[in-house]
């Protein structure tokens, strides 16, 4: 890791090495801890730091290997999942396994992620289950993959995204135990998924190393970004525009959505293949692990002070974009009014109202914009989500 530079703003833990190939890394949300698992079926949970990283808790939860190891929402517990087909619930206090599904899946459970009190687990035959943790029941299954669950993200307090290894993404509606929409199958392996653009457009990364990008609304209308040599395992998000890819090559690359282009590169495990990527909590460290058998840590805490910047300065170019706006209206309509001197005002007033009802290209150049539309559609959508948290316990 790269100590050299200025201050802690570059710092990052040391690197933490291991027996055998880890599985899974996930960061706690409240504090400096993280898990990981491995092909051994082992969960080890480590305080990171500066100075050190220290093991709070080690043991092994299943006999074969925990493919992963994930927090509670309120950081208390670990959901793990395994080869074995069972899934575990862990104190991560005293390592007192709390809960144990043997028979969870019927085949190998390759994924695990969780949501306040729900957990979604996805296994190697395409079948998808909802977990309810507080009756510890399942709430709803989907079989609608022909191949392998490869990840599954949540995309707000209904949904969720799974991609396959049938080269499909699929969305889901678990409150009303419904799916909502799937893609068409693609020539290659889906391995890796995260919504970006404010949850409108899902970003998956394939076995040909190429990026595509679904609309949330319609998976029929996709777009291809090729831009890595390798397959795409794991991504992380950054901003609405822009994310993290790790990919086969062993290289963490920087990416925009908008323009699709490579922005940069974070680091490299050699030439060995990264698992998985997360972010921790306060968006400082990005960790990596690898078949190189090692957690890296990178500070990434500038790309996310650039978003935080980037953010400013976007809605800044929209209010002045806005104003060049409203002038080219009021020349527009200035330009037209010495066209017409000749009519009288009377007359000017009803050809308006005329061209107002035949809804023309021009005629909607010619309204000037009450209000800003991208603030209009942030509130209602600030009203959507306040509605489905509302209804989500009751809809349950």
């Amino acid at each position: 890791m790269d100590t050299s530079s200025e201050g802690d703003h570059e710092l990052a833990p040391n690197d933490i090495s291991f027996n055998t190939i880890p599985f899974s890394l996930n960061f706690h949300p409240t504090e400096d801890l993280l898990v990981v698992s491995d092909a051994e079926g082992r969960v080890k949970l480590f305080k990171y730091s500066l100075d050190e990283n220290e093991v709070k808790l080690s043991l092994r939860p299943h006999q074969s290997g925990c493919r992963q190891a994930n927090f509670s929402s309120d950081g208390k517990y670990i959901f793990t999942a395994s080869s074995d087909c069972s899934m575990k619930v862990i104190d991560i206090n005293t390592g007192s396994i709390l809960y144990t599904r043997e028979e969870a899946h019927d085949y190998s459970i390759n994924c695990l992620v969780s949501k306040e009190f729900m957990v979604f687990t996805g296994d190697d035959e395409g079948t998808i289950k909802v977990w309810d943790m507080r009756q510890q029941n399942i709430v709803c299954e989907f079989q609608e993959h022909g191949d392998f669950i490869s990840d599954i993200t949540t995309i707000d307090d209904r949904h969720i995204a799974a991609t396959s290894g049938d080269g499909g993404v699929s969305i889901y509606n678990f409150v009303r135990k419904s799916m909502d929409d799937i893609s068409e199958k693609s020539d290659n392996e889906l391995l890796s998924c995260l919504s970006l653009d404010n949850d409108q457009k899902l970003v998956c990364g394939s076995q040909d190393g190429s990026i595509l990008i679904y609309d949330r609304n319609n998976l029929e209308n996709v777009k291809k970004f090729a831009g890595h040599p390798q397959s795409v395992d794991a991504l992380v998000k950054v901003n609405n525009n822009t994310f993290f890819s790790g990919s086969s090559d062993g290289i963490i690359r920087y990416i925009g959505l908008r323009p699709k282009k490579l922005l940069g590169v974070v680091g490299e495990h050699s030439t060995f293949p990264i698992e998985r990527m997360a972010i921790s909590r306060d968006n400082r460290y990005l960790g990596s692990i690898s078949h190189d058998y090692s957690l890296r840590f990178w500070n990434v805490a500038s790309f996310y002070e650039e978003d935080e910047s980037e953010d400013g300065d976007s809605a800044a170019n929209e209010n002045e974009l806005e104003n060049e706006d409203e002038d080219e209206i009021e020349d527009i309509e200035n330009a037209a009014q010495i066209d017409d001197d000749s009519d009288s005002e009377m007359g000017d007033e009803n050809e308006e109202e005329e061209e107002e009802e035949s809804s023309s290209d021009e005629d909607i150049k010619r309204k000037k914009p009450q209000q800003n539309p991208i603030k209009a559609q942030q509130t209602e959508k600030q009203k959507q989500k306040q509605n489905q948290k509302r209804s989500f316990f009751k809809d349950l």
